[in-house]
């Protein structure tokens, strides 16, 4: 215990900015294989073939347009996220149609992100008067920079979105707490930052509520001014999202399972939801994209099972939990709000997305700030050990998880030995062995893409491609025409 101690001595003494210095060398080290990647995924349809993010001119049209979802055809999406399309044009400027510049934009805005939550965690802590502030807010810091839970959300191009999002909610909280010394300082600012952070991803709406309950708990008199002018800001997204960008609303895909179930389904599919989100903060063995599973019967064991222990964690918690805070109780809400967004309380694009829970992480980390400072001395110094020696183990996960989104053939060739369900997996695979000229797994992957998704125009198409190669035409034309007939 003493090298903790002295840790602890060395690293409270620390300036600020060497503490920052350090989170940006660890980023970079950690992500360093990433830069390297290529376009994995949608990176093809949002960058590669994205004519609109090519020229600066369109840069306006981002604004007044539904963020795409088909590539070089234009803005027809059901989403509205500019900034990220802005972001792409804005890297294309200086790296034209190469990945390494647009890994290395996510890297940079992950670090910022870390940065601004080891800021916003101490001066969070010192606003509730804890005593220790910085060593836990460091290495809460840390954890969330190594963390394979976020390898998604940072080695995935198209997931730019969850790093902006976070990014400027961090920012509209930290403007908040500096609020409470200054109100006509910092009141445009924090609207500013929300503002973005909505435009940056629909997520950032959680800002409102979270901020309006962080001014309720410590700055009541300012509640009044503070609920206006969140108001005003959604309000004025909202006409910018509607009536003027044109963004269907509540539309989602007709292929997706958990979109096209039943409430009663998806209430059951979520202590599932919520059980493999906590599983890869707490083990973060198996990693795998596009998750479309559903549960349909209390009788499934991954509905009764995860939904007693949900109950039991709690349980615990509420009799561990002796005095309550202010600051815990905005984690909490901010936590509650983070999740009410991921759990398909509206149905989503999928059932469960590693790269959702970079946002919501941000409040978890914050919980266990709490939780620290109202441990023993003896069991803090246990804890920082404990946390010490799992960095190493949660740093080579990220590092090997990075690789495999290195191209699709080396992504989905993994993911799909874990994910039996996911029909994109499937279909994705199918190009990847496409392009690589094995035209016979190619076409098992994509007829197992329609076994599992029917009605999904995709693998239709894709699989008619491979008849053409083939050259059994007839067989081709009539997968072209089930394809379209899908694809309506």
């Amino acid at each position: 215990m003493n090298l903790i101690n002295s840790l602890i001595n060395k690293l409270e003494k620390a300036p600020i900015i060497y503490l920052c210095a350090a989170l940006f060398f660890v980023t970079f080290f950690v992500y360093s294989n990433s830069l390297l990647n290529g376009f994995v995924w949608d990176d093809e349809e949002q960058v590669v073939n994205n004519q609109i993010i090519k020229n600066v001119a369109n840069i306006p049209y981002l604004f007044t347009s539904s963020t795409f979802n088909t590539g070089g055809a234009g803005l027809s999406g059901y989403s509205y996220k500019p900034l990220m399309p802005l972001t792409f044009s804005i890297v294309n400027i200086f790296f034209g149609t190469n990945s390494f510049g647009f890994h290395l934009t996510s890297v940079f805005l992950h670090f910022l992100n870390a940065t601004l939550l080891f800021i916003l965690l101490k001066k969070l802590l010192e606003l509730g008067r804890y005593k220790d502030t910085k060593i836990i807010s460091f290495l809460l810091s840390l954890i969330f920079i190594i963390h394979p839970a976020n390898s998604e959300s940072v080695a995935y191009i198209s997931s730019t979105q969850e790093l902006l999002y976070t990014f400027f909610l961090l920012l509209s909280l930290l403007f908040t707490v500096n609020y409470f010394l200054d109100k006509n300082k910092y009141f445009i600012p924090i609207l500013l930052f929300v503002f973005l952070s909505l435009l940056s991803k629909e997520s950032g709406i959680i800002g409102i509520p979270i901020i309006i309950v962080l001014v309720f708990l410590f700055k009541k008199e300012a509640l009044r001014r503070m609920t206006i002018g969140l108001s005003a800001t959604l309000l004025f997204y909202l006409i910018l999202r509607f009536p003027i960008a044109n963004t269907p609303f509540l539309s989602y895909s007709n292929i997706i399972p958990i979109a096209n179930t039943s409430l009663i389904n998806r209430a059951l599919t979520m202590p599932y939801e919520i059980f493999s989100y906590l599983r890869i903060i707490f083990f973060p063995k198996d990693l795998f994209v596009a998750q479309y599973w559903v549960i349909n019967s209390i009788f499934d064991w991954r509905f009764f099972i995860p939904l007693l222990l949900i109950i039991f964690l709690l349980i615990s918690l509420k009799l561990k939990i002796k005095k309550v805070s202010k600051i815990s109780i905005f984690y909490f809400v901010w936590l509650l709000c983070s999740f009410s967004i991921i759990l398909n309380i509206y149905p989503l694009d999928m059932t469960f997305a590693e790269r959702w829970l970079y946002g919501p992480f941000t409040p978890f980390l914050g919980l266990i700030s709490i939780a620290y400072n109202n441990l023993e001395k003896k069991q803090q110094q246990i804890f920082l050990l404990v946390l010490l020696l799992i960095s190493p183990l949660l740093m080579t996960r990220t590092i090997i998880r990075n690789s495999d989104w290195k191209d699709n053939l080396s992504l989905f060739s993994k993911d799909i030995k874990s994910t039996k369900e996911s029909f994109a997996s499937y279909n994705n695979l199918g190009v990847a062995s496409f392009r690589n000229n094995n035209q016979q797994d190619a076409k098992k992957y994509f007829q197992e893409s329609i076994e599992l998704s029917p009605n999904w125009w995709t693998p239709y198409n894709n699989l008619g491609a491979v008849y053409q190669r083939e050259g059994d035409i007839k067989r081709a034309k009539e997968l072209y025409a089930k394809s379209i007939e899908k694809g309506n």
